[in-house]
């Protein structure tokens, strides 16, 4: 049976998902809004690593899982077992900071490089 928390789990996936490959979707779909979408995103992610916060999505799962029991785990039902192990992997949570932090620099960059919303050779004469 899918629960609130295995809903917010699935949201959390997709946004975590967003955040790797929305800079080369946005690039290779050549889409000003989803790569302003994506930076948006980005900023928030890399300023949370940066604090070296736990997501509040996280936050909010564990919430709703633990409830009232408190000898809460993440095991649950099939949805959440096999979704957990991809979103909250078993390395050390430097890592994970390092490379949100890494992801947001590269955002950055590609946001000065390849701005958004100009193709070469499609400039305005005018």
């Amino acid at each position: 049976m899918i629960n609130l928390a295995d809903i917010l789990m699935i949201i959390h996936l997709f946004w975590a998902a967003f955040m790797v490959i929305g800079l080369p979707l946005g690039l290779w779909l050549r889409s000003s809004a989803l790569r302003w979408v994506h930076f948006g995103g980005m900023v928030i992610t890399a300023v949370i690593a940066a604090a070296g916060m736990y997501c509040p999505l996280t936050l909010w799962e564990e919430i709703l899982r633990r409830g009232a029991d408190r000898s809460f785990s993440f095991e649950g039902g099939f949805l959440a077992y096999h979704l957990s192990s991809i979103l909250y992997p078993q390395i050390e949570p430097w890592i994970l900071r390092s490379a949100s932090l890494f992801w947001g620099a590269l955002t950055v960059l590609a946001m000065i490089v390849l701005k958004p919303g100009r193709r070469k050779g499609k400039e305005k004469t005018g």
